[in-house]
């Protein structure tokens, strides 16, 4: 059984959630040795300026609802000295968890794209996308179907870079 198997017995139990607390160890660790890439890449700022000049322009974008993916984000953002931009629904997502996995269940399910709060301007400067989300219900958020509808990406590179937590179920 996985940790979060185990946790969720424990929590079923009324015990203390042991998985959880290791889960939440495990997720600083992933963020510590993510922050360590942002470090690193200091003595590279020359050849990003450079690359910079020759206009090979790069976007970060990026939807995140608990705030992983903008970690993420954010972090290749600073190693790539690129620009970043978050992608939001003209209408925020529910604050509760559970009302919010039934609105994008139901977004998945009619094939729905939510309109977006804010476009990126000038899209056609930039060469290379980083495209970041979570996965929600085995897929991309409707927001991030959205966003790619809206804008020309034709002829760039798009990177996908994608966040996953796990809940204990249906």
């Amino acid at each position: 059984m996985g940790l979060c198997g185990l946790g969720y017995l424990l929590a079923l139990a009324g015990l203390p959630n042991i998985a959880a607390m290791r889960s939440n160890l495990n997720r600083r660790a992933m963020l510590t040795a993510l922050a360590t890439l942002s470090a690193a890449s200091s003595a590279a700022d020359d050849e990003r300026s450079e690359k910079r000049a020759k206009g090979d322009d790069i976007l970060v974008a990026y939807f995140s609802r608990s705030g992983n993916t903008r970690v993420v984000a954010g972090l290749i953002q600073r190693a790539l000295g690129a620009e970043l931009f978050e992608i939001r629904p003209a209408m925020a997502y529910p604050d509760d968890y559970l009302e919010q996995v039934k609105k994008a269940t139901e977004e998945r399910d009619r094939g729905f794209e939510p309109p977006l709060a804010a476009t990126v301007p000038s899209i056609a400067r930039y060469q290379t996308i980083y495209l970041g989300f979570p996965i929600w219900g085995e897929t991309a958020p409707a927001v991030i179907r959205s966003f790619l509808k809206k804008h020309a990406l034709a002829g760039k590179t798009l990177i996908p870079f994608i966040t996953h937590g796990l809940w204990p179920g249906k």
